[in-house]
């Protein structure tokens, strides 16, 4: 969302006491484009009822950890923890939404309630995918912080064509990875991707549209081992983990030496290094083994 009057903010509610710092946070979301559609700044009693239907409207929640415990709902439960529940479970239905606590200096973590300290240990041992603690030393860092987090980049679709293998190689090995090539496409259609330093291109993206339309994804290296592992491993998250239906090849060449000890064990990768010039005909096998297990 890279428009920030896109992105709807439940704001948690306080006492009434606590009211000063909650409507500072209110003030800089809404200065920063956003809507805070919490309607009340504090707790009264009838408002755990609005709490759920407000933080299924939203795209994010905020929770701000005082050193108090109180106030409690009817049911008994802290109001920060029952909005904290209620966020998890609206969190459960929708991985787009968003979490976000704030420890702000104020919550001296020293002199904080007993039970409102079980509380925010429970929400410190507990973050997961798509929650955020922060302990920013104020609203203004803290709305700048969500704002990067909340922009959705737009992706770019790339005009790709389906292919038998997709051989990917960094520009130091491009003149081999184009000897390899030359040798494949003779007898299997190849498309091929040149990694080149500091280039805008989004690779990961164009790889995970690319590898979606291949059978066989190579990774080619010699000299770049250092780049293929890690690039490997990126790719390899992005394209689903062991849920890929596209099986990822990364091969290298057994010159130099140092290349021996490359190599990404994970499901759906086969890693190997062996001598340069079996590379063209071991990745001609692989393709085979993935075509007969698939046929």
């Amino acid at each position: 969302m890279s428009d920030n009057s896109n992105v709807k903010v439940f704001l948690s509610l306080c006492s009434e006491g606590q009211s000063a710092l909650r409507n500072e946070l209110s003030s800089v979301l809404r200065k920063a484009g956003m809507t805070v559609i919490s309607d009340k700044e504090f707790f009264i009693d009838s408002t755990t009822k609005s709490i759920s239907s407000e933080i299924s409207s939203s795209n994010c929640s905020v929770h701000i950890l005082f050193p108090q415990y109180l106030p409690l709902t009817a049911e008994g439960v802290s109001l920060a923890k029952f909005q904290f529940l209620e966020a998890k479970k609206h969190l459960d239905l929708n991985p787009d939404f968003k979490i976000f606590v704030w420890q702000p200096p104020s919550t001296d973590l020293n002199n904080v309630e007993s039970l409102q300290m079980e509380f925010i240990n429970e929400v410190k041992n507990n973050i997961s995918k798509s929650m955020v603690y922060s302990t920013a030393i104020s609203a203004i860092q803290l709305v700048d912080d969500m704002r990067s987090l909340m922009e959705k980049k737009e992706l770019i679709s790339f005009d790709l064509n389906s292919t038998d293998i997709f051989l990917i190689s960094n520009q130091l090995d491009e003149n081999e990875a184009n000897d390899i090539i030359d040798m494949l496409s003779d007898i299997v259609p190849v498309e091929k991707l040149n990694i080149i330093q500091d280039s805008d291109t989004d690779y990961s993206e164009l790889c995970k549209q690319q590898i979606s339309k291949s059978k066989l994804a190579v990774i080619y290296f010699k000299e770049s081992a250092d780049w293929a592992l890690p690039f490997a491993q990126q790719v390899w998250k992005k394209i689903g983990g062991a849920t890929t239906h596209t099986p990822i090849l990364l091969i290298g060449d057994i010159d130099p030496e140092t290349n021996m000890n490359k190599k990404f064990l994970a499901p759906k990768v086969i890693s190997l290094i062996i001598e340069g010039e079996l590379i063209p005909l071991e990745i001609k096998v692989q393709y085979d083994k993935v075509t007969l297990t698939s046929a």
